[in-house]
């Protein structure tokens, strides 16, 4: 069961949220508020001015031997009130962990992020059929975000018929930003350095639409999947 104050704070009014604006990082911004923090077990103590917080378990650093501990670490963690978020996460074909260890570990976290109503925030490589799979078998409620998607136009067409969300950073195929709904729409800086603001007005440049516009729509979304608003 949830602990009382996740379920306040994934409820609580739009009026007394900041401008959520960056759904995934590696770096702290000048203003963490806008922004979610990837952390995992490497980041010990996670630092006190983080705002929110995703915690990950990232499939390059899994091992038979460490998986457990790292399993451990996450369930701890979510007793953190900064938490929203699950990621990433995800299955990925081309780095060297075995694939079963992968899918073992995600199928334990996909349990545990809907034990705790968070979405998941999923790397994704070369498993766009194992992913959809999933997502099929068990219909989940909370939200599946497919973070930093580079993919073709025709890919993202079938993710989001699927009912995923798609997070853009600083390298993207434009068709696929363009056509993606604005309310299956998110943007990240991941590793990159780049100021948020910046995707924001490159964006709004293909979408045809000024960046208030679009910030606006877009903190609509994440208020969903985030808060529960």
């Amino acid at each position: 069961m949830p602990p009382v104050w996740r379920l306040w704070i994934r409820s609580c009014p739009v009026n007394l949220l900041p401008m959520l604006l960056d759904i995934h990082t590696h770096h702290l911004s000048e203003d963490p508020s806008n922004a979610v923090l990837n952390c995992d077990i490497k980041n010990q103590p996670i630092p006190n001015n983080a705002f929110y917080i995703s915690v990950s378990i990232h499939p390059w650093q899994l091992t038979y031997d460490n998986s457990q501990l790292q399993l451990e670490w996450l369930l701890t963690t979510l007793t953190d009130k900064r938490v929203i978020a699950i990621g990433e996460v995800g299955l990925d074909k081309l780095c060297t962990t075995p694939f079963d260890l992968q899918n073992n570990i995600f199928c334990n976290i996909i349990d545990i992020a809907s034990q705790y109503n968070l979405p998941l925030i999923i790397h994704a490589v070369k498993t766009t059929n194992e992913l959809i799979m999933l997502k099929k078998q068990i219909q989940p409620k909370n939200a599946w975000i497919i973070h930093g998607f580079r993919g073709k136009k025709e890919l993202a067409k079938s993710l989001i018929e699927q009912g995923f969300y798609l997070s853009f950073g600083e390298r993207y195929n434009p068709q696929s930003l363009q056509s993606t709904p604005v309310d299956r729409l998110l943007f990240e800086t991941d590793e990159s350095t780049i100021n948020i603001n910046y995707l924001y007005e490159q964006a709004a440049i293909l979408r045809g639409v000024t960046i208030n516009q679009l910030k606006r729509t877009t903190q609509e979304t994440m208020n969903k999947i985030f808060f529960n608003c």
